[in-house]
């Protein structure tokens, strides 16, 4: 069992799929879709890179966190992964 709580493990999966599907994530959207403070965004990517040393990487002069390799490999599974790729499709389908 996890040593972190239900929504922190929530916001480990977003960051996650972000770098997956998105190639990239900023504070900002942890803050956007969590309402946590920056604080609590940067101790969430801080705890990732903890967790995942080789997974992302800080682009200083894009301003964002990217993937640590072209082909990057997601390093959480489970259902809670799934249900984050279904709520962001939904999101962008119902524009």
């Amino acid at each position: 069992m996890s040593d972190l709580t239900w929504a922190a493990n929530r916001r480990l999966d977003f960051i996650d799929w972000a770098i997956a599907v998105k190639s990239e994530l900023q504070r900002s959207d942890i803050i956007d879709l969590f309402g946590v403070s920056m604080g609590q965004a940067s101790a969430d990517i801080n705890e990732f890179i903890s967790r995942y040393p080789d997974a992302i990487t800080y682009d200083k002069s894009a301003k964002r966190y990217v993937p640590a390799r072209a082909n990057y490999r997601r390093r959480r599974k489970g259902a809670w992964v799934q249900a984050i790729d279904w709520a962001c499709a939904a999101g962008r389908n119902a524009g």
